[in-house]
Parts: C-alpha cells; structure tokens; sequence
C-alpha cells in the first residue's frame, strides 16, 4: 500500500506555495487568464465524474484515507486469501438469505393455514348460533302450543264442549 501521510504532507506543502508561486510569476496575457487551466478543467471532470459516497465522506472528515495500492503491489497469497474469505462470506450471505425466503415461504403458508382456521371456525360458530336459535324457536313453539293444549285440556274440564271438541288433536 501507499504510505498517505508523507503523500498528504507533501500535497499540502504543494498547495500552500503555489499561491505565493503565482504571485511572483510574470502576469499572463487579460486572454490566458480567462481561459481555464488543464488542471482547473480536470479538477472539474473528476468533481463531477466521483460519485457521492456519504461513507467515503465521513471517513474522510474522521481523517481516514483509504486508498487501494494497484493489485501488482500487493501480496499474491494475501490476495487469494482475501478473494477466499470474500467468497466465504458471500455463500454465508447466500445461505442466511435462502433461509430467510424459506422461513418467509413457511411463516406465509402457516399464516394462510391460521387464516383458513380462522374462517373455519368463524362459520362454525355462525353455524352454532343458527342452530342455537333455530332450537330456541322450536323450544318457544313446543312450549305455546304445550300451554294451547293444556288450557284445552283445562276447558274440557270445565265443560267447555266446544273447545274441548276443537282441541281433540295431540300436542305434538
């Protein structure tokens, strides 16, 4: 890797003499100075080429520089074992995400069979409260006409031919 720091003290030496550079050069032409320099115009390009990293921003205003030395100078063993532990995290990352589909796949199906459980038993309680109104209607009809027949029966006592004779017929 490239040492940074002897790199950014001699950048930074650069930049504070070149104004007093500048001052002490003979003045160009009113037509040069309004054209822009080669470095000006590449300082532009490469401004507008460099994606915005919000990462790379704060690590640089953290003070880190991190710059990648060309693959020619680096170790060859230390690249394969960086591409190997590259390749082992990616099948690591490649099996967490097929487990997560899976455990997906298995939460959405109990969740649809939890759903039908719940739809199932939902009719059966409206089932339930049919019956349980259906046997209290017969329950409420059984016991009018059991009061119908006992007041006939009652009549009849009494003497009461004509509705003794209307009632002859059996409760049920």
């Amino acid at each position: 890797m490239t040492p940074v720091r002897p790199l950014l003290a001699a950048l930074t030496v650069a930049l504070m003499v070149t104004p007093a550079l500048a001052q002490t050069a003979a003045k160009p032409a009113k037509a040069a100075a309004q054209t822009p320099s080669a470095a000006q115009i590449q300082a532009q390009a490469q401004a507008q080429a460099a994606p915005h990293d919000p990462v790379a921003d704060l690590l640089r205003s953290q003070g880190e520089r991190y710059h990648r030395a060309p693959d020619s100078a680096q170790d060859p063993d230390e690249l394969r074992r960086t591409q190997a532990l590259n390749d082992e995290i990616v099948a690591q990352n490649d099996l967490a995400e097929n487990e997560d589909r899976a455990n997906a796949a298995a939460h959405a199906k109990a969740q649809a069979q939890y759903q039908a459980e719940l739809e199932t038993a939902e009719i059966e309680r409206q089932r339930h409260e049919a019956d349980l109104r259906t046997a209290a209607q017969a329950q409420a009809d059984y016991e009018r006409r059991m009061a119908e027949w006992r007041d006939t029966v009652a009549a009849c006592g009494r003497g009461d031919r004509a509705r003794c004779e209307a009632g002859r017929q059996s409760p049920n």
